[in-house]
């Protein structure tokens, strides 16, 4: 798109507004659903006020951009209206001075808004509004320079973090003629004008300008860089809009289907279904008849997720696939034993393509037309469900009354196989879902009482996006000399439960105390030996915030304080973790290394530094990489001044986060805190106090690796995924909950286990670990029973970006007991705090609660571990295998535990508003058995809804799921 020149038009002495609203299009950067609403602009001569009236049309969460420019006074000090975020400013060292800021519109703006200067200065400014920016998080990026001496207006590169976004690009630029040029700024390529101007003076004029250009793709931007006529100091700054995100998408849809069938085939070659598309689900079901103990392998892709046979006759297996970009017309699956084969492929959009499988089940039904499947429990809302029946048929044509799906199901096909004496009836049929649980029964029928098999897949619907994560708001700055109190104003616009940080700074008076206002709660202080500290508290907003807030301090100082505010956060549990300490005549701002427990927060990271410049500096401090300022000032004293500023940046997963270090020009002390809110939307965890009474069986282990099982543990950073381990080897493998299919397979390396008894995740230094219990006596691989024990920790792999086979490295935490040593087979690592706990083994069920010494002692130290609690199982007189403790697991909301034996599992839950070890004195609720005769096992999913629980005998091992009500 060609760039358009607007008229230039002086503004000396000029205030007016533009207001219109026009659909983007394409340009050369990319398309986005961000519009231009209008503009307005004001200037003056020698003036230290600005009144801009507000752009025509403005409505509620348009997004505001405000360029001021003034000419030789650039040690001026820029005071914005209420609401207003300051954004960024560039300047040269005499000529000219550019500040950007922003605000989000309100339900009631003003009809104008005046931004003052501390100095008199030849003064001109602009807004431009926008609609479609995402109001909680409106500022994508930004970048900006001054350029000395050229008709080359160039920006820093700059990289975006989402897409289809807009790009607001300003240039300013001294000018000292009579009258404006035409053109004055030539905007670069691919940007529509908005704004092309200028303050006529004959020796302190200014040109200016505004355009914009849709984005594209997020990533790397190509240099946006514009030019004039004339060889002038300029600054040239670019702000990158994030737009609305899309809407959620709609729910599962059945897509289409294909069907095909062949008598004594090896082989079937089933179409793929008419208009499939990419991430749409695809099932695969066929039936055999009479050679059940064939093996089917599917083309590559596929998932088996499960099968069900009779004893001789009939046998039907159900895989899954996610469709990708380029699926083939057809599949071949093979069958290793000749069959009259029948199969088909139902298409499905809308499912969740990471998580697709919520739940199954099957079974066989002999000699009867009751088409029966076991219940389902669904655990998240709105899905799908896909019905399929195979039947026995020996008529020489398809029968007029074949099979008869459950009430209100929806048929995609009912057909059959003829053979005179080994053909197939078989049907597939589709429901909508409503809320998660317990669904009603799934049978269909036929007029036939022959032997058939039902199978039921729920398909989990592409989750709707969390809750806005955690997002800057605004930011209000205070200071004072010589003061022994300190007024912060509140940030605009804060509302409910918005997470408030205030951060003050003193000079000299490092032994003074700090009271804050009531409600506000510390959070930490960072202080050198005599110059400078720092402190940090929050509070949680409420409906009713004052306008102000006024922090006492015991010593009168030269003080300087922010409050910033921020939406999103968990008002229950806002601060995940904090850091921050001193850092002594060095020109480095570093913070101490954090680990976060919860993803989807944001760290908020402050710098103060001693400054004796009479004016704030040029070159202040500069975040860390990757963070954005809310803003950056100084309090001005010849001897005993400061400069302070805050920023921010969005977090991803939770644990070990990188080294969060800013800089500044100036070698001298400094404080650097990093402060890490909880999202509101995280955790995510689910516990249930009520369970299904009958289990699921998902599937059998298949890895040859596994010849013992002795533990599950989930993966805390892939969904779906549990860790399987033997008793005596090292081998670990990684496991599908929805059909014990192998994901990886491991070995860890330099260790000898003698007993490997129960295995667990948790939180660990590298993010999350595999915590590996070898706490057991009865078979260890020594002469004679031990008496010192250890837990091994091992970092999850990376199992999300393909490391499936290889070597793990472990941690030894050798450990003896306090008492005597013990027989044990429970372990248990807290999700939150990481406390390692081990529960003894024994036939009256009399077991003993221990746990490591915290903080957790150095890798190779031996531990005496902590006794915590008795804890007593029920006894079955009947039964002594019955008590015996087997396995155990901490509920990922930390309010519960597991504990299964041979034959039971129970669950001790924490007493309400007491903390999680408050759980062992309760009394244990009896959950679901899943009736395995040596049950040594168990592990909650990752989400908390359900658990699974696994046997050591007998081979092939199956996985067991119980669901919660």
């Amino acid at each position: 798109m060609a760039a358009v020149v607007m008229a230039c038009t002086p503004l000396e002495q000029d205030v007016g507004a533009v207001g219109r609203e026009s659909p983007r299009g394409a340009s050369e950067q990319g398309l986005t659903s961000i519009s231009f609403r209008g503009s307005s602009r004001a200037s003056g001569k020698g003036i230290t006020s600005l009144a801009i009236p507000a752009p025509a049309g403005l409505q509620v969460d348009d997004v505001v951009l405000a360029r001021l420019t003034n000419r030789n006074n650039v040690s001026a000090v820029l005071t914005p209206p209420a609401g207003w975020t300051l954004l960024r400013s560039d300047q040269s060292a005499s000529a000219i001075k550019t500040w950007v800021l922003y605000k989000v519109a309100t339900a009631s703006e003003p009809s104008s808004y005046t931004f003052t200067l501390d100095l008199a200065s030849y003064f001109a400014g602009s807004l431009v509004a926008y609609s479609g920016v995402d109001p909680l998080n409106p500022i994508d990026t930004h970048g900006g320079q001054k350029n000395g001496d050229s008709a080359t207006f160039t920006t820093p590169a700059l990289t975006t973090s989402s897409a289809d976004g807009l790009a607001v690009w300003f240039g300013s630029q001294v000018w000292t003629g009579a009258a404006c040029p035409s053109p004055g700024i030539t905007p670069p390529t691919g940007f529509t004008v908005q704004e092309d101007t200028c303050l006529v003076s004959s020796s302190t004029g200014l040109l200016l300008h505004v355009s914009e250009a849709a984005l594209g793709a997020a990533g790397m931007q190509p240099p946006f860089v514009g030019g004039s006529a004339f060889a002038h100091t300029n600054t040239a700054e670019v702000v990158a809009l994030r737009a609305t995100p899309p809407p959620p998408a709609p729910g599962v849809a059945f897509r289409g289907t294909a069907q095909a069938s062949a008598l004594t085939a090896t082989s079937l070659t089933i179409a793929a279904p008419a208009g499939v598309e990419e991430a749409d689900l695809l099932l695969a079901r066929l039936s055999n008849r009479n050679q059940v103990g064939a093996t089917l392998t599917p083309p590559a892709g596929w998932t088996l997720l499960r099968s069900d046979q009779s004893s001789t006759q009939l046998k039907s297996w159900v895989f899954y696939k996610v469709a990708t970009a380029s699926e083939p017309s057809s599949y071949e699956f093979g069958i290793s034993l000749a069959s009259n084969l029948a199969g088909s492929i139902d298409a499905f959009s809308g499912v969740d393509p990471v998580s697709p499988i919520d739940t199954h089940s099957g079974q066989k039904n002999g000699t009867t037309s009751a088409f029966d499947a076991p219940l389902i429990t669904t655990t998240s809302g709105n899905g799908l469900v896909v019905w399929f029946g195979s039947q026995i048929w020996a008529g020489s044509t398809c029968p007029a009354s074949p099979i008869a799906p459950p009430s209100g199901f929806t048929e995609s096909f009912d057909t059959c196989l003829v053979s005179s004496s080994a053909g197939l009836l078989y049907d597939a049929a589709w429901k909508a879902l409503g809320a998660a649980g317990v669904q009603p029964a799934f049978n269909g029928t036929s007029p036939y009482a022959q032997t058939n098999t039902t199978q039921v897949v729920a398909l989990r619907p592409i989750q709707p996006p969390p809750p806005p994560a955690v997002a800057f708001r605004s930011a209000a700055q205070a200071s004072a000399l010589a003061a022994t109190r300190l007024t912060l104003p509140a940030p605009a616009g804060v509302a409910a439960d918005d997470v408030l940080l205030a951060r003050l700074s003193n000079r000299n008076q490092v032994s003074a105390t700090l009271t804050p206002p009531a409600g506000w709660t510390f959070l930490r202080s960072d202080q050198s030996s005599s110059q400078l500290k720092s402190w940090v508290f929050y509070k949680v907003a409420t409906a009713s915030e004052p306008a102000s807030y006024e922090f006492g301090i015991s010593l009168a100082s030269n003080l300087a304080g922010s409050i910033d505010a921020f939406s999103g956060a968990d008002p229950a549990s806002p601060i995940d973790t904090h850091s921050g300490q001193k850092n002594g005549t060095t020109s480095a701002f570093d913070a101490p290394a954090l680990t976060t427990a919860s993803a989807g927060g944001l760290a908020v990271w402050f710098g103060s530094q001693l400054w004796a410049g009479s004016t704030c500096p040029a070159s202040p401090i500069v975040p860390p990489a990757d963070f954005t300022e809310s803003f950056e000032t100084c309090l001005v004293s010849t001897s005993t001044g400061l400069i302070f500023n805050s920023a921010w940046k969005v977090l991803g997963e939770p644990g070990v986060q990188p080294a969060f270090n800013g800089s500044s020009p100036y070698a001298n002390t400094n404080t650097a805190q990093v402060v890490a809110l909880r999202a509101a939307s995280a955790p995510a965890c689910t516990a249930a106090d009520n369970y299904v009474g009958t289990w699921v069986q998902q599937g059998t282990v298949v890895a040859p690796e596994i010849v013992e099982p002795s533990g599950l543990a989930a993966s805390r950073v892939v969904p779906d995924v549990l860790y399987v381990h033997n008793e005596d080897t090292t081998a670990i493998v990684a496991i599908s909950t929805l059909n014990a299919s192998t994901v990886g397979v491991y070995d860890v390396g330099n260790v000898t286990p003698a007993d490997w008894e129960d295995v667990a995740s948790g939180p660990c230094p590298a993010g999350s670990c595999i915590f590996m219990g070898d706490i057991g006596r009865a078979s260890a691989n020594f002469p004679t029973p031990p008496n010192s024990f250890a837990v091994y920790r091992i970092p999850e792999p990376d199992l999300a970006n393909g490391q499936t086979t290889g070597t793990l490295a472990a941690e030894a935490f050798p450990f003896v007991y306090p008492d005597s040593a013990k027989d044990a087979e429970a372990l248990m690592v807290h999700p939150v705090t990481g406390d390692i706990y081990v529960i003894t083994k024994s036939g009256s069920g009399a077991s003993k609660v221990y746990k490591f010494p915290t903080p957790l002692p150095a890798p190779g130290t031996m531990s005496t571990l902590v006794w915590v609690a008795d804890l007593q199982l029920p006894v079955d007189p009947n039964d002594v295998e019955a008590a015996k403790a087997t396995s155990a697991a901490v509920h990922p909301c930390a309010n519960r535990f597991l504990v299964r034996t041979y034959r039971r599992v129970y669950e001790f839950r924490a007493a309400a508003g007491q903390g999680f070890e408050s759980a062992f004195a309760a009394t244990p609720v009896t959950l679901t058995d899943t009736q395995e005769g040596q049950g040594e096992a168990i592990e909650y999913d990752a989400n908390g809804a359900s658990y699974y629980t696994m046997s050591e005998t007998p081979s092939p091992f199956r996985l067991k799921r119980v669901s919660r009500l």
